[in-house]
């Protein structure tokens, strides 16, 4: 086990590289001092998200922050799906749709046709990707956004289907 944790921090560590380590700081900075009233310095953050370095770690506290930031940016699901993969659970991506609404036949191809370019997008990236025959740290990144894209606008489909199911589209 301990083997796939150091993974996931190196993960996470070059996951936050390629977002801009500085930028993360900057912004969990900001939610640290507010709740606790007192800042981290960045050196100390440097070294708590570098997962070669031993004499400092995140706390949960400071995790939630960083996949906070990274929620701000979209790239958090592939943090919170290598996480979740350490205890041998996936995420379920739920469809930002709260209102019920009525897809009529535009509606509905819009959402069949952004799934495909999501797909098509997993295709190009991974194609990229091996291009090489192997696949780096960060194509590896690359190619989790792209997935988590396309799963999203698979939900957003898988919705819109439950939404027409029965109905005449017009």
């Amino acid at each position: 086990m301990k083997e796939e944790i150091n993974k996931f921090l190196g993960a996470l560590h070059t996951h936050c590289k390629s977002v801009g380590i500085e930028d993360i700081y900057q912004k969990v900075s900001l939610y640290y001092k507010e709740k606790n009233n007192k800042d981290i310095k960045p050196s100390t953050f440097q070294n708590k998200i570098n997962a070669h370095r031993a004499e400092h770690k995140l706390n949960i506290e400071e995790f939630i922050y960083v996949l906070l930031v990274l929620q701000q940016e979209n790239t958090h699901s592939v943090v919170l799906q290598d996480f979740l993969s350490l205890f041998g659970f996936r995420l379920e991506y739920i469809s930002e749709i709260n209102e019920p609404c009525d897809f009529d036949h535009k509606s509905f191809m819009e959402a069949w046709m952004n799934f495909n370019k999501e797909h098509g997008d997993v295709q190009i990236a991974l194609t990229a990707a091996l291009s090489d025959y192997k696949i780096t740290t960060n194509e590896l990144n690359g190619i989790k956004k792209e997935l988590a894209e396309q799963i999203e606008a698979m939900t957003t489909l898988r919705f819109a289907l439950d939404n027409v199911c029965g109905k005449q589209l017009v």
